[in-house]
């Protein structure tokens, strides 16, 4: 019925609907604080440190949202809170963008964490995306990378981004954390691609059976 031939170009063809139908759709929004202001799903825990609106943000944006902690055995916080709550599904994949730049030394440190949340409180996973002195944080903006995530077994409450920069009791502490154009996306699998697959995947079989 199909030739190896034909069979390739089977499965060109559903890689590529595939492909086509995958998308990543963003989550959320006011992720470039171009407001000025901690508002729509950003809340601000300065604790014993500060959390800022700066200016100017990255890529041409005009601000940025920054946390520091100097001196103080404690740590500032800035989070994307809740968001894709009601959309993003139990082991549904996500990814998470942003830029950032920043500085910390002698016991100062940068956390960043992504929580699956329940809609009543509490998480049901965490990811942790930096931790101790920031691996790659610059004096400037850089870009920090995509991140392939997959949500917990109870993501009612959506995903929150936490941001955190810590001191310890060391003096001369020092933890500055800019942040900017943070995006949340998630990766949609619609029933119909698995319809599609599960189709494919005869297809391919039938030809193999044919054959031998």
């Amino acid at each position: 019925m199909f030739n190896k031939k034909s069979t390739k170009l089977i499965a060109a063809m559903g890689m590529t609907l595939f492909a086509g139908t995958v998308q990543a759709a963003t989550l959320g929004t006011n992720g470039d604080f171009e407001s000025g202001a901690f508002d729509g799903s950003w809340i601000a825990f300065p604790n014993a440190g500060t959390t800022t609106i700066v200016s100017p943000g990255s890529g041409g944006s005009t601000y940025a949202g920054q946390a520091s902690s100097i001196n103080v055995a404690n740590g500032a916080t800035m989070k994307f809170a809740n968001v894709g709550a009601g959309l993003l599904t139990p082991g549904q994949a996500f990814t998470v963008d942003f830029d950032w730049k920043g500085t910390n030394g002698i016991g100062g440190v940068i956390d960043i964490r992504v929580f699956s949340e329940l809609s009543g409180g509490g998480v049901s996973k965490t990811d942790i995306l930096a931790g101790g002195t920031g691996a790659g944080l610059t004096a400037d903006w850089t870009n920090f990378g995509v991140q392939n995530l997959i949500a917990g077994p109870d993501v009612s409450g959506g995903v929150t981004v936490e941001f955190t920069a810590i001191c310890g009791a060391d003096a001369g502490c020092f933890s500055n954390l800019a942040i900017d154009n943070v995006v949340v996306s998630a990766v949609p699998v619609p029933a119909a691609v698995w319809l599609f697959g599960s189709g494919l995947l005869g297809l391919v079989g039938i030809a193999r059976k044919k054959k031998a």
